[in-house]
């Protein structure tokens, strides 16, 4: 799951995932995967463990024009995903199980932005 790739379309926002290589296409386009970038001063992902969790909060606005599309945490063998909605909040729960990488994409209304934060040994 470490390999996942992830497209967006640039049309209707669909967010489309693959478990390795894939050709994609979307209202006749072919996609791309998604590049990742760091995180910067405005995606900043808090991470706190709370038990058997991550508990992960991006303090970012969730507007109709400028949203999070999702958080997913992923380890070697399984993803875990959260959908998340404008005029939401930008968080969610996972169970630790391992998980290395978190992953998410910001949405807006003509780009979006795939980010990723590698975490040490799960924990």
């Amino acid at each position: 799951m470490m390999r996942s790739k992830f497209y967006v379309c640039p049309v209707c926002g669909n967010v489309i995932h693959s478990m390795g290589e894939a050709v994609i296409t979307c209202h006749g386009i072919n996609l791309s995967p998604a590049a990742a970038e760091e995180t910067d001063e405005n995606h900043m992902i808090s991470i706190e463990r709370v038990e058997d969790k991550f508990y992960m909060h991006i303090n970012h606005a969730m507007t109709k024009q400028h949203y999070i599309s999702f958080i997913a945490a992923a380890s070697s063998d399984r993803m875990q995903m959260v959908k998340l909605y404008p005029e939401g909040n930008a968080e969610a729960r996972f169970k630790i199980n391992g998980a290395k990488k978190s992953i998410f994409i910001a949405i807006g209304t003509d780009y979006f932005i795939l980010l990723q934060l590698f975490h040490r040994n799960g924990r």
